[in-house]
């Protein structure tokens, strides 16, 4: 019963988040549901380009000749 519960309020939170993330309006199921699953699919997550970096290099401290 508890996960019954759980989930049902998991599923609430995430209608509330895509709606106001989609900008949907509240109203007719038919529509508002086609707004709130039509756009989490169609808007997969970016990930930030990312830069290559420079090799770590390492210099060796210069001999000191003797």
């Amino acid at each position: 019963m508890r996960i019954i519960l759980l989930l049902i309020i998991i599923v609430a939170i995430f209608a509330v988040v895509q709606t106001k993330r989609n900008n949907c309006e509240w109203g007719d199921f038919g529509p508002w549901l086609n707004c709130v699953i039509g756009k989490t699919a169609e808007a997969p997550a970016t990930m930030p380009a990312s830069t290559p970096e420079a090799p770590a290099t390492q210099e060796s401290a210069p001999e000191t000749p003797q």
